[in-house]
């Protein structure tokens, strides 16, 4: 018989592995400092994640969720400048209270992973996607191929994220009006 896995310790791992990443960064984290903080053996942690970028995989699907999330509450119902608004606002609240996962989709990056697409990013692909199909159908929205307006909008705010919250290049509220400002002319018709 197989062992079964328990939530409790994925869970638990994963906090962990994101505490440690935060204090000390991926490449001086390892999976033994891992085991050892959440109290889990060292062989049973490969059970759970079969690397630390299989954690740090997880730590971002589960961001990128997150942001899912907050699109499908915040694009809901009407689709206008006010939504908008609270929408690039939430993403970047929710971006400030995550900077270390931020950071783990910029070291991704630096580990030159450009093939991780996580399902969580498709997932937020479609929701966009389908949010911008529905309002060129309302007449709310100008017209544009919703797949690659999707991406651009995505990328604008993962842009914006990692300036805000690695690179520290700009206040985010400042940010945060030209973002939205600019998302309200390309997609909304007059």
């Amino acid at each position: 018989m197989g062992r079964r896995a328990e939530p409790g310790r994925r869970k638990a791992i994963l906090a962990v592995a994101r505490e440690l990443f935060r204090k000390q960064g991926y490449t001086r984290t390892s999976m033994e400092q891992i085991s050892i903080q959440s109290g889990i053996a060292h062989g049973t942690i490969y059970y759970y994640f079969d690397s630390k970028l299989a954690i740090v995989d997880t730590l971002v699907e589960n961001y990128i969720d997150g942001i899912s999330d907050i699109l499908v509450e915040t694009l809901s119902g009407a689709l206008g400048p006010s939504q908008i608004r609270n929408c690039v606002h939430n993403i970047l609240e929710f971006a400030s209270n995550n900077p270390d996962v931020v950071n783990l989709l910029d070291i991704r990056a630096a580990l030159n992973l450009k093939s991780f697409r996580p399902a969580a990013d498709a997932k937020l692909h479609k929701i966009l996607s389908q949010v911008i199909a529905e309002g060129i159908q309302r007449g709310r929205f100008r017209e544009y191929d919703p797949a690659v307006a999707a991406a651009l909008v995505s990328g604008l705010v993962e842009f914006i994220t990692r300036v805000c919250f690695i690179f520290s290049q700009y206040d985010a509220p400042r940010i945060e009006e030209t973002a939205v400002q600019m998302l309200e002319y390309a997609l909304i018709k007059n």
